[in-house]
């Protein structure tokens, strides 16, 4: 295992912590991001690569600066997981704590895009 601090901004720790209070069922007051979350971020984001699906490459629009406040999460986590996160950020020409916020925007997609399946699936019914 190997430690690490990164930095996420406030929307895409804001996206955690909503998905946070959506599995936990706890309210809104504070819920904050946790590095389980960002580790389950890391493995769902480096699992989705081999598919290259739309937005799962990190996007030529969002490389020109960062907005906005940030969330410090200080990681443990495997650190043949984390090298890897890092080979990919290398492989994209971007930074890893860019890669790191486009993993959590793109995991939130993909979480929302699954409930929102349900719903249609369970409408049909």
């Amino acid at each position: 295992m190997t430690r690490v601090k990164v930095k996420l901004s406030a929307f895409a720790a804001g996206m955690l912590a909503a998905g946070r209070q959506r599995d936990t069922g706890i309210g809104s007051s504070g819920v904050r991001p946790n590095s389980d979350d960002v580790v389950k971020v890391i493995r769902f984001y480096l699992s989705e690569g081999g598919r290259e699906s739309a937005g799962w490459a990190y996007p030529d629009l969002l490389r020109e600066g960062r907005r906005g406040g940030e969330t410090e999460l200080e990681l443990e986590v495997d650190e043949s997981l984390w090298g890897e996160m890092e080979r990919e950020a290398v492989r994209q020409d971007v930074t890893v704590t860019q890669l790191l916020e486009h993993a959590v925007l793109h995991y939130a997609a993909e979480l929302d895009a699954g409930r929102l399946t349900e719903r249609i699936l369970g409408d049909l019914r």
